[in-house]
């Protein structure tokens, strides 16, 4: 128990020692415009209209950010990879690609939920709390048996 005290802690600590908490933030998002494609990104990759992609004011690149339709409840997970938008009232660009599996492409603009995805060092943090108990790997011992079985002889 004293030890899921202070690995809570630690957690707590690492989280904090971000300097941002991790939540989510509602609004609305809008998309590329196809002229973007193939231009140059501000992380310095190059757009793709197919790619699930994002833009957004804060959030360094390379987050993964879950993005959820909320009139619809489609969900899609974009990589940062740009800064935007620029326009007053919106939270988030979007893909193309990322656009049309959110389904808002023909409106041109939804509201949405963005959340952060853990990374696989949140997760093996989360492993502390609550570690995953260590198995022995049988599979490979078992018999198969054959699909049929001749009794006549």
């Amino acid at each position: 128990m004293f030890y899921r005290l202070v690995y809570s802690i630690l957690l707590l600590a690492a989280f904090a020692g971000t300097g941002k908490v991790q939540a989510q933030e509602e609004g609305l998002a809008s998309y590329y415009h196809n002229r973007f494609h193939g231009r140059k990104a501000a992380s310095g990759q190059t757009h793709d209209i197919g790619e699930l992609v994002a833009a957004h004011r804060t959030y360094p690149f390379g987050t993964f950010l879950r993005v959820t339709n909320l009139s619809n409840m489609k969900r899609v997970i974009v990589c940062v990879t740009d800064r935007g938008p620029f326009r007053k009232g919106r939270i988030i660009d979007v893909s193309v690609g990322a656009a049309e599996l959110l389904d808002f492409k023909k409106k041109g603009l939804a509201r949405v939920r963005v959340e952060v995805v853990p990374s696989k060092t949140d997760l093996s943090h989360l492993d502390l709390l609550a570690p995953q108990p260590s198995f022995l790997e049988v599979d490979h011992l078992r018999v198969e048996l054959p699909d049929r079985i001749n009794l006549k002889k």
